[in-house]
């Protein structure tokens, strides 16, 4: 085994060099592979990490690889009932993520970021985030949920049993009195499962039924619901249609999102 000196914002460390033995997270990459990252994990990110797949080891339907080598992922989560995977990132620096998504969506997974509490962004970064399938996440409390939690900096005694781990910032629902899609923070694990369900997809920037209460329009992309995207655009066209109900394939397994035909009183782009 060969080792090399890699210093990562100011951290040193050994790494595998590119084609010694596996070892899976540290393993170096070719200098221009898409994947390439690499590092020694933090407390809090293998705090993410393993309660991650601790809550989906929980759902006899999902499976869990972590560090999966194919894709460099922190983790991949598969859906046996919908054979839907998403790869996992936890991130807290850094890094080229639209590069690092296209190799993860080659190998048919969807992808999500997860930019932790401590992370160090610079603004093209937090513009990645909004732009390519990003989102924030934090641990919160159950009678305080403004409140954040840091579970790694505790002992194990002192953490709580089951953790809500929340994401925001990308996490869209559809405002009853708006009739349109507005950012609101979500439980993870609610994400996921409906990701890998069919029921909630990535939008990207654009959409006209992304507008706040006081008209103003968003810029970003979001996770939004199929049910949520559909009923958002039934609302924009002004148009004596009946919102699509929750028993609906939209509310439960649906097909990918497709953007609909445009309709009287709907300017999306």
């Amino acid at each position: 085994m060969t080792l090399i000196a890699v210093d990562r914002q100011g951290t040193r460390h050994l790494r595998n060099a590119a084609g010694s033995i596996d070892c899976k997270h540290f393993t170096a990459r070719q200098p221009d592979h898409s994947t390439r990252g690499g590092g020694p994990m933090s407390a809090e990110h293998l705090w993410y990490q393993q309660e991650i797949a601790k809550q989906v080891g929980r759902r006899p339907h999902l499976r869990v690889t972590i560090e999966d080598y194919a894709s460099n992922a922190d983790l991949v989560i598969f859906n046996t009932e919908t054979s839907r995977s998403i790869a996992v990132e936890i991130q807290r620096w850094d890094t080229d993520i639209a590069e690092r998504t296209k190799h993860r969506l080659s190998l048919g997974h969807e992808v999500i970021w997860l930019i932790t509490d401590s992370a160090q962004l610079s603004p093209d970064m937090q513009r990645q985030v909004f732009t390519t399938r990003g989102a924030f996440i934090r641990v919160r409390t159950f009678d305080k949920p403004y409140l954040a939690l840091h579970p790694w900096e505790l002992e194990p005694k002192e953490r709580r049993a089951k953790p809500v781990m929340e994401v925001s910032g990308t996490t869209v629902g559809l405002n009853p009195l708006t009739g349109c899609l507005q950012a609101r923070p979500m439980p993870l694990m609610q994400v996921l499962v409906e990701i890998l369900d069919g029921k909630r997809e990535w939008l990207f920037p654009g959409e006209a039924i992304f507008k706040g209460l006081s008209g103003a329009g968003r810029k970003g992309g979001a996770w939004a619901r199929n049910i949520d995207y559909v009923n958002a655009h039934i609302r924009a066209s002004k148009l004596d249609i009946p919102l699509v109900p929750e028993t609906s394939r939209y509310g439960r397994t649906s097909t990918p999102i497709a953007r609909p035909q445009s309709v009287p009183g709907d300017n999306v782009p």
